[in-house]
């Protein structure tokens, strides 16, 4: 690609999806794409390879990118979507926010070093061609009685308390062992990192705009994903401890905020790395649809807008997957500032979500994951026009392919390229 275009490409793209992340309308629908383990099955590896292996998981998301043409380089990772370490990122965030970049997600050798207890891996505790999962071995890592502490101090329960719960290399405080496991995270996270750099590198000379993003989560969430797991236990707490679970997480919310802050880099150092003052906090969604609207106004909905609010207030948007059918709590959104939130529904139906909220929120979301996986390219091609054409009527629309993780693990390679074909000759406004 000749320097003249690769400008033009680049530019083209980062217009679009710039444009279309702030609300105002592109020349066309940008596809985002995000990716579990799809580029593995494209390039004939195993999971695990792909998910220990970073030169591996390097070639093969290159090679997606070189032989598709979307819009931008979205989230893929070789944990395929498992968050960083449990309890390590948020421990961070009040004194050591340099850290929180440090382990940015979770991978195959960071859990072998870790010997943690809530997930597995494909070629260790599942078959090599199994998508790594959320296991929760032994859980739930806190018990009902123990909220009280961790509202008094959620740094010191989690470090005291939590960490050595869950990973077995880390559950002697203060021994060679425990130090040595320490030392050896640093070691693999900066292995990791200086992969990620390259992969930054290279997207970024083939011509794909990058996102400044980092991530946060609800508080509620936050206590049903890696404390009181799974997420029945914190369900039945809402109804038996209603008052210790607000305070709970009313005390975890200022580090969640600052989870998705100190990692982005202010706006000017944005523009120069990545071309854009853009900046996305990804906020992933999981009792949301578990949660009738009475208990979701209470227990959830005014933490997630505080979040959003925060984040609005530092010039950064709110990249919301809303896990499940949001339906019943459409109407909540749009208490939150205009132009503040990319809502990136799973199951939810598009059509109604656009009669709701378009023009406040940037809509995202995709086709049906069945088609990309067991339909025909003309059938997709249809499906994804035909999606596009109701979804501009609503304003700003972004493509992500499925509302399931966007890229299925499945997906046959010349579905992927009919949708990617659609989006060109579909999405223009």
């Amino acid at each position: 690609m000749s320097m003249d275009s690769f400008d033009n490409t680049f530019n083209k793209r980062l217009n679009r999806i710039e444009n279309a992340l702030t609300g105002k309308r592109p020349d066309r629908v940008p596809f985002l794409p995000a990716f579990h383990y799809f580029p593995a099955r494209y390039c004939k590896v195993t999971y695990h390879d792909y998910a220990f292996n970073y030169e591996i998981f390097y070639n093969c998301v290159v090679k997606v990118f070189k032989e598709f043409n979307f819009d931008a380089a979205g989230f893929v990772a070789p944990g395929a979507g498992i968050p960083g370490p449990l309890g390590m990122p948020i421990i961070f965030a009040e004194k050591f926010p340099e850290l929180l970049t440090v382990i940015p997600s979770f991978t195959g050798p960071l859990h072998d070093i870790l010997g943690d207890k809530y997930t597995k891996w494909p070629g260790r505790e599942l078959d090599v061609n199994k998508p790594a999962q959320i296991a929760y071995v032994d859980a739930p890592y806190m018990t009902v009685d123990e909220y009280a502490e961790l509202a008094r101090d959620p740094e010191y329960f989690l470090v005291n308390k939590i960490i050595p719960r869950v990973y077995r290399n880390l559950s002697m405080p203060g021994t060679p062992h425990y130090i040595a496991t320490l030392i050896k995270i640093g070691l693999e996270a900066a292995k990791f990192n200086a992969v990620n750099l390259r992969l930054f590198n290279e997207l970024k000379n083939m011509g794909y705009p990058i996102l400044p993003f980092s991530f946060s989560t609800v508080p509620a969430d936050y206590i049903a994903d890696n404390l009181r797991c799974p997420h029945s236990y914190a369900l039945t707490d809402i109804y038996r401890v209603p008052a210790e679970f607000k305070a709970a997480s009313e005390a975890l919310l200022p580090y969640l905020i600052k989870l998705g802050l100190k990692p982005m880099p202010p706006a000017n150092i944005r523009s120069s790395l990545f071309g854009t003052e853009v900046g996305v906090v990804f906020i992933p969604l999981h009792l949301n649809e578990m949660l009738p609207p009475k208990l979701y106004s209470e227990f959830y909905w005014p933490y997630l807008r505080k979040l959003v609010e925060e984040f609005h207030r530092s010039g950064l948007k709110s990249w919301i997957f809303f896990e499940g059918d949001h339906t019943p709590h459409l109407e909540t959104i749009l208490e939150a500032p205009k132009g503040s939130i990319i809502a990136y529904f799973e199951r939810t139906n598009l059509r109604k979500a656009g009669e709701v909220l378009g023009g406040h929120v940037v809509l995202m979301g995709g086709i049906s994951v069945a088609h990309l996986i067991h339909g025909t390219p003309e059938r997709v091609f249809n499906e994804v026009c035909n999606l596009l054409k109701e979804m501009k009527e609503f304003g700003v629309f972004i493509f992500s392919g499925s509302g399931v993780g966007g890229i299925p693990d499945e997906t046959k390679p010349e579905n992927l390229r009919a949708a990617v074909e659609a989006v060109s000759r579909c999405g223009e406004y």
